[in-house]
């Protein structure tokens, strides 16, 4: 039985203040583990690159595994909301073993560590916390409206905690003498804060009993492992979600992390990843509130196709500047793509229950925590390959920690990698949505069974 019950503005405010919390062990990861190994650690980017890709592998096995224990899960507080709860605090802890690599371990040891408690955070714990907080939009309302507006609370603060580890967590860790006392207070700081910020959904949403949901989930234990993975293959908008993960992903990992070497070495100016990082993502933040009341007037799809055109232009704009060594280009060009990005990153959980009604409507059959977690595979690999292709392109540019004044051909690709990662995700993207008419073919699907 399917019913539209709604969520009250405080239960989706809390519910997107937990992606502040998730962004506080994931962001703060991916922007700053490079140069963390690089400048403190003295260990090579390559290596760490290659280890931290090879660790994707095991967390794209795990992403799906968690999916499937999220869809055979019957407890009293739900499907995924028992193991969103259960993953908050040890995703927290490692986040700051990660970034206390002991001094006397060997460069070998250390690579080891790191590869350890990479992989526990990526293919555990934070896979369990992220794929259960992704799974709830679906579980908690049928109501597409309040599912919009929960995506666009969570990247809303998502991008709020962004823009904050982003802007001063280098200043952090000068302040506390810099090396690896100042990464030990700015990682025992944020672990502190990730574990309350995570709580807070846990008190804030609650999931509908199984029978209200619009395809009865009981039915969907019945489905083996290998019939779910043919089901998502058989699902044509599952695998635009995931191509669109992986792009998007690939390009935050290397623009996020090329970002703080390009502040230090190519602006000279360590101060520069504030301004870059507010460009990124505070146009972001003032247009997500506004992606609810455009989905109201068009379609999803239509609402990220505008966005990409928008987003196309700041790319262009992105380019230019990099050609032409613009900084002022260069950033208003990604405050523009950080516009038209809004679409996208405030549906982009709805579109995937969208996807997955699309499975129960034309199939039978729903795999809601398959499906969110398959989709979270998409953001991890392209995530681990976006941290690998930096470490590769660091390494191949000759660049060395250890110096202040980089090669030509470092200080080159190190401008190309950041300006390129960011230009070229809204033109891939914009393509991806012009196939994307999942609302308009699940109408179709509805008015049929009527």
């Amino acid at each position: 039985m399917k019913i539209n019950k709604r969520l009250s503005q405080i239960q989706k405010i809390g519910y997107g203040v937990g992606d502040a919390g998730s962004n506080l062990c994931w962001t703060f990861i991916a922007s700053f583990i490079m140069i963390y190994c690089t400048n403190t650690l003295k260990i090579s980017a390559a290596v760490i690159g290659s280890l931290m890709m090879f660790s994707k592998l095991f967390d794209g096995i795990t992403d799906v595994i968690m999916g499937r224990i999220i869809d055979a899960t019957h407890s009293k507080m739900g499907k995924a909301r028992f193991w969103y709860f259960v993953s908050c605090f040890p995703t927290a802890l490692f986040t700051y073993f990660l970034f206390n690599v002991p001094a006397s371990f060997s460069e070998n040891t250390k690579y080891v560590y790191i590869f350890i408690i990479y992989t526990l955070i990526g293919a555990v714990f934070y896979t369990m916390n992220n794929i259960a907080y992704s799974t709830l939009t679906a579980l908690c309302t049928n109501n597409k409206e309040d599912r919009v507006q929960m995506g666009s609370y969570r990247y809303f603060f998502a991008r709020v905690a962004a823009v904050l580890i982003n802007s001063f967590t280098i200043y952090i860790v000068n302040y506390f003498g810099g090396g690896q006392g100042g990464w030990h207070m700015v990682s025992l700081i944020y672990s502190i804060l990730c574990v309350v910020l995570l709580l807070v959904p846990v008190f804030s949403v609650k999931e509908l009993p199984e029978k209200m949901l619009e395809v009865n989930s009981a039915n969907n234990d019945e489905i083996g492992f290998l019939d779910s993975i043919k089901l998502l293959l058989k699902n044509k908008y599952f695998i635009l979600m995931f191509l669109l993960y992986t792009v998007t992903y690939v390009s935050e990992g290397v623009s996020g992390g090329m970002a703080v070497y390009f502040a230090k070495y190519n602006l000279n100016n360590d101060a520069a990843l504030g301004p870059i990082s507010m460009a990124n993502y505070i146009p972001l933040i003032i247009a997500l509130p506004f992606v609810s009341l455009l989905t109201k007037k068009m379609t999803m799809q239509k609402a990220s196709i505008l966005g990409h055109i928008l987003g196309t232009v700041g790319g262009i704009l992105i380019i230019i500047g990099g050609f032409s060594s613009s900084f002022s280009f260069i950033l208003f060009g990604i405050g523009l793509k950080a516009v038209g990005l809004a679409p996208q990153t405030g549906m982009q959980n709805a579109i995937i229950a969208e996807a997955d009604d699309y499975s129960g409507l034309k199939f039978g059959k729903k795999t809601t925590g398959t499906i969110y977690s398959s989709a979270s595979v998409g953001l991890k690999l392209g995530s681990g390959l976006g941290i690998a292709l930096t470490g590769f392109l660091l390494d191949f540019s000759g660049f060395n920690g250890a110096v202040f004044r980089q090669s030509s051909l470092a200080l080159s690709t190190i401008n190309w990698s950041f300006t390129l990662s960011h230009a070229l995700l809204p033109m891939i993207s914009l393509i991806i949505f012009l196939f994307m008419d999942v609302e308009k073919v699940n109408s179709i699907l509805r008015n049929k069974v009527k």
